[in-house]
């Protein structure tokens, strides 16, 4: 299948990576502020992506409001399956929405509900019965313990790990190496260990 690849920065080696991995071919960037050529892969970067003839398309945008935001700007345009790197280990009793993508080494136990337009990083873990909203992005060598949840546009920065049966609300930052030992409010940024909440407002 032809992909085009939506964003043109950083995460966009890594997604272009995934997207060969995954058995299929890259068309094309696009992206609305760089044109010319993509680097490392040489290919075409355009604002427009329909000249790329591709069948399918994925979002390398790592920030998850912007992310969101370009997600239903796509809606029904063109499809964005799921892209699994064969070297995850995905449940065959979790539910992946379309748009995510599982990069290297990720782990999604059973019974894990991982929504639509997800960044599982490279070597993250979401255990049993955890829940990830959508647009999310769980970051490398994050942990989500059983039955812990992130809800809608979070970032559970690198190395961070929920408790089990911890609850994160929609828009929260959780900062690198911080452990979350209890229930976060919504539009929260959260640091250290144990994890202290405050309002992204106070910052």
């Amino acid at each position: 299948m032809r992909f085009v690849i939506f964003g043109a920065g950083g995460h966009s080696r890594e997604v272009a990576d995934l997207v060969i991995a995954a058995g299929h071919e890259i068309a094309g960037f696009q992206d609305d502020q760089f044109t010319g050529e993509h680097r490392p892969t040489g290919l075409v970067v355009t604002d427009g992506w329909r000249e790329l003839e591709a069948e399918a398309g994925t979002i390398a945008i790592g920030d998850t409001a912007a992310r969101d935001a370009f997600y239903q700007r796509l809606a029904g345009q063109i499809a964005l399956p799921v892209l699994v790197h064969p070297s995850a280990c995905v449940s065959v009793y979790a539910r992946v929405g379309d748009g995510t993508q599982v990069m290297q080494n990720v782990v999604v136990n059973s019974a894990a509900l991982v929504g639509v337009n997800v960044i599982l990083n490279v070597g993250c873990l979401v255990a049993h019965d955890c829940a990830v909203g959508d647009h999310c992005h769980i970051a490398p060598g994050a942990i989500m313990s059983g039955g812990s949840s992130v809800g809608e546009r979070c970032l559970l920065g690198s190395a961070a790990v929920l408790l089990p049966g911890v609850s994160v609300g929609a828009d929260c930052v959780v900062g690198a190496g911080a452990v979350v030992t209890r229930d976060v409010p919504d539009g929260s940024v959260v640091r250290g260990v144990p994890g202290r909440a405050e309002s992204r407002g106070d910052r």
